[in-house]
């Protein structure tokens, strides 16, 4: 008997150490997300009017180099999942993060536009290596019914990052030029990347030792068994397609608000501190959005969780366009900080539900080529609507008929879905 209760208390003693170590990795990839989302993606509209005005190159020109990181990691995200599936994880990872934080590093010295749209071919060569696909892959090995929050809490280091790092980086830029700046965010993207990779995040509950195998869900003593679809099969049903558009397109509005915003405030009269402020806030929303996104994926479903995206994404854009009364920016902050999820959480989640976790990376990076598709769209589709026209209003009322899109898009989706189920079970 007492054999017995000795025994059950080492098996309830290694199942409390496999959750509290599963919810570590949790907090690793939290610092991985914002690292990469944070510093690397989110502060590029702190740099865009300095080094717009100092080169002397229109927004469209400067926002190029963005795009271009963007598309280069669109093509590379494919065949770094592939690569993912055969080698070590968490030596790629840390490769891609010296050489990202060196880029980043790197834009302090640019002599001229070459040299960025030059440094984000690199960038975008190893940033899915550092990106949301080892991330997603690497929590999909712990975890199974709680997924969706634990992908929620790991993104929301995002917009932690870029609410702490936004207001020191744009007093910098103000005090000390933009070049200071690129130096500062590359010292940091260092300094916490490479440390994290190495000694906190582990591949999987079977990477771990010394009691720390096992699954990190807490709902679940199980471990995680591989089903679904190949990457090929994937591609052949039609919700894979509807998935990828509705990715794009919501990649695009969320980037091309965000990126932005502070230029589109200050060219209203706000100062840039104001401005930046109100861009700090959103991001610092943003933690809550993407946590509360992950758990309506988990308990209320595609349905459920869409309608929530397009209609905090609508009211942000509604602010946005009623930015010049006193207090409406920040509403918009609040409503864009919830809606800013849409480009991270739904692929997930939505791969998971579709597709399985049988070739979970290959099926991810694919979509995940579809997310940095649309990062360099928007961002470049705002710039240019801006140089055309002198304002970012037209853009805005164009980004809330895109919303209404995706909402269909992610319905449609999730219906050809329960058919196709429905189907199988009456077979």
């Amino acid at each position: 008997m007492c054999f017995i209760s000795g025994e059950k208390g080492r098996r309830d003693g290694k199942t409390v150490n496999q959750i509290i170590y599963g919810w570590s990795v949790v907090l690793g990839c939290a610092v991985v997300c914002g690292c990469n989302i944070g510093v690397l993606s989110n502060t590029v509209g702190v740099f865009l009017k300095p080094v717009s005005m100092e080169l002397g190159v229109s927004r469209s020109q400067i926002a190029l180099y963005s795009s271009i990181f963007s598309v280069i990691g669109m093509f590379s995200a494919p065949f770094q999942g592939r690569l993912m599936e055969k080698y070590s994880l968490k030596k790629l990872m840390v490769s891609g993060s010296v050489i990202a934080g060196i880029c980043l590093f790197c834009y302090s010295f640019a002599p001229g536009l070459w040299f960025f749209y030059a440094n984000a071919v690199l960038c975008g060569l190893v940033f899915g290596f550092t990106n949301l696909i080892p991330v997603n892959k690497i929590l999909s090995n712990w975890f199974t019914k709680k997924k969706g929050t634990a992908v929620g809490f790991a993104l929301a280091g995002s917009g932690l990052m870029a609410m702490v790092v936004t207001p020191v980086l744009s007093h910098m830029v103000a005090d000390y030029g933009w070049r200071s700046g690129y130096r500062f965010i590359g010292s940091l993207y260092l300094l916490l990347m490479v440390p994290v990779i190495l000694f906190v995040i582990k591949e999987s509950p079977e990477d771990g030792k010394s009691g720390r195998g096992g699954t990190g869900d807490t709902e679940t003593g199980e471990q995680n068994v591989k089903t679904g679809l190949t990457r090929a099969q994937a591609m052949g049903p039609r919700r894979f397609w509807l998935v990828l558009a509705a990715l794009v397109l919501a990649s695009s509005v969320a980037m091309g608000i965000q990126q932005h915003m502070i230029a589109y405030l200050t060219d209203m009269g706000y100062g840039q501190q104001y401005a930046s402020g109100i861009y700090s806030l959103s991001m610092g929303v943003l933690m809550a959005g993407k946590v509360i996104l992950g758990t309506l994926y988990d308990r209320l479903g595609i349905k459920g969780a869409s309608v929530y995206i397009c209609l905090a994404l609508a009211a942000s854009l509604g602010f946005l366009l009623m930015a010049d009364l006193p207090g409406i920016p920040y509403l918009f902050a609040a409503a864009f900080g919830l809606a800013n999820a849409i480009q991270s959480i739904p692929a997930t989640c939505l791969v998971t539900r579709f597709f399985g976790t049988r070739e979970f990376t290959s099926i991810y990076g694919i979509c995940n080529a579809g997310n940095m598709a649309g990062i360099a769209l928007g961002t470049s589709m705002s710039a240019w609507i801006y140089d055309a026209s002198g304002s970012y209003v037209t853009a805005w009322y164009f980004y809330l008929l895109l919303s209404a899109v995706i909402f269909i898009l992610y319905i449609s989706a999730d219906r050809e879905y329960e058919r196709r189920v429905l189907q199988k079970c009456c077979q």
